[in-house]
Order: structure tokens, then sequence, then C-alpha cells
């Protein structure tokens, strides 16, 4: 369920994928050959290429008000995050409710969403988040691996790499500490707290609609039994169905947001 600010996404993996075997055929022997450890280069590549790809497909904005809220809110959350460099956020014509952030100096956010989002303090929210991802290097993809990801044969880079962007972007804590960086980020730029939390509203109603009650509401709590290993089996459950998801329920995450916002 990609609709919840998660990361880069499916597409934006499919599209590194055929990117890095379409780079990888013309140039890799060559960087393996001369020893050379160029990660970074390949990894600013890829943001890059991504943007390219995506901006071809999807980048058909033309509505005045869409392109002055996503600058108004750019160049207000940038400031905050000043010295790091500024981020750009793209809109994309897409049907899916979402939002992801690549390698490189680019947030996605998709037209859907944005106009979902009746304020710019719930669409703030969304962007906040998808810098906290950035900011705290969820998305420094490779980290180091590249070494090892060159050497593998062509006919298993596909996998190996959707592996690795996988386990980088997706996991309870990583989305957990880029909620807690949004918020924290929107109240430095001043926006509304309250309008801030409509954002949930509007993914909530998007879930039920997609029949996605568990996203929102998260699974039924594990009833004791006298059973000790039918607790145990039950709690793993749980916990393994967390980890599937990557993050925890809609309102578990508008609980926790709303109690840092009351901290700070």
């Amino acid at each position: 369920m990609e609709l919840i600010f998660a990361g880069i996404g499916t597409l934006g993996i499919a599209l590194f994928a055929l990117w890095a075997v379409s780079l990888s055929k013309s140039v890799r022997q060559d960087r393996v050959d001369s020893g050379v450890d160029d990660s970074e280069t390949l990894e600013a590549d890829l943001g890059e290429w991504l943007h390219d790809q995506l901006m071809e497909r999807f980048g058909l904005e033309t509505e005045a008000w869409a392109i002055e809220r996503v600058g108004r809110i750019e160049s207000r959350l940038n400031e905050c995050r000043a010295p790091r460099p500024p981020v750009k956020v793209e809109i994309l014509w897409m049907q899916e409710m979402t939002a992801f952030v690549g390698r490189g100096d680019y947030i996605y956010v998709s037209r859907e969403l944005l106009q979902r989002t009746t304020t710019d303090d719930s669409a703030a929210l969304v962007v906040a988040h998808e810098m906290g991802h950035k900011d705290l290097g969820h998305t420094d993809l490779f980290q180091g691996q590249w070494k090892a990801v060159r050497h593998i044969p062509q006919t298993a880079l596909f996998a190996a790499l959707s592996t690795i962007v996988s386990a980088q972007l997706y996991s309870l804590e990583r989305e957990q500490a880029a909620d807690d960086y949004g918020v924290d980020l929107c109240q430095a730029a001043g926006y509304d707290p309250a309008k801030c939390m409509e954002l949930f509203d509007i993914l909530e109603a998007y879930s039920i609609d997609m029949g996605d009650i568990d996203g929102v509401y998260g699974r039924d709590p594990v009833v004791e039994t006298d059973s000790l290993f039918k607790n145990l089996i039950a709690q793993a459950s749980e916990s393994v169905s967390k980890r599937q998801y990557g993050y925890p329920s809609l309102r578990e995450r508008r609980a926790s947001a709303e109690a840092r916002m009351k901290e700070t």
C-alpha cells in the first residue's frame, strides 16, 4: 500500500532495476576492470535517470493551483532544511495516491494525492515525510554494496537490486523516523498542526475505499489464551504482519504524530 508515502515504491524499484541493467551492459565491465568504486556516481546517475523517465511519462501538470501549491511548500520546507541542499518536488499525473523519494534531489507526489489534500498544511506533511527519508539517509540505496552487486551475473542482477532497494527502504523504524521528522519539520516551518493531521483523514478514507481495513485500524489484537504456545504463535504472527506492511496502521501513526506535536 504505497499511498502512505512509504518510500520509493514498486514503480521506483522497477525503474531502478531497468536502469541498472541497461547501464551495467555498457559500463559495468569497464568499472570492474578499473577497480574504481563509483557507487556515489552511480546513485547520482540513478536520481537523474529516474527523474527523466518519470517526468517524460507522468510530468503533465499544467494547472496553476497545483504548481503554485507545490512551489510554496517546497520553498518553505527547504528554507527550514537549510543548509542541506534543496529538494525539488515534482507532480506526477498518476491515479494512485502516492508519494515517494528517489536517489538525488527529487520528491514525487501524485496529482491524485495532491488534489485530495485541501490545504498546504496537509500536503506539506506528505512532502516533509519524504524529505525525512532523504535527510535521514534512507535513500542511500547501496551503502557500499555496489562492490558486491557489480560482480553478480547479469541474469541475477534484477532480483539482487530489487532486494537491496526493498531492504534499504522499508522498515517500521524508518517509517516512524520519517514520520517524526516530517512532524518536526512542519512545525518548524509554521504549519498548523491540526490541519497537518487532516492528511490522515484523507488517507483513511482512501484506504477504506480500497478495502484496506487493516491498513487503517491494524490487525485485531492478540487474545491471550491458557496456552503459552498459542500466545507465542499469535504474537509472532502479529509481528510478522507489521513487518510485511512496513509501517504501523494509520491510526497508530496518527496517534504517534499527535503525541509528538504536543511534545514540541
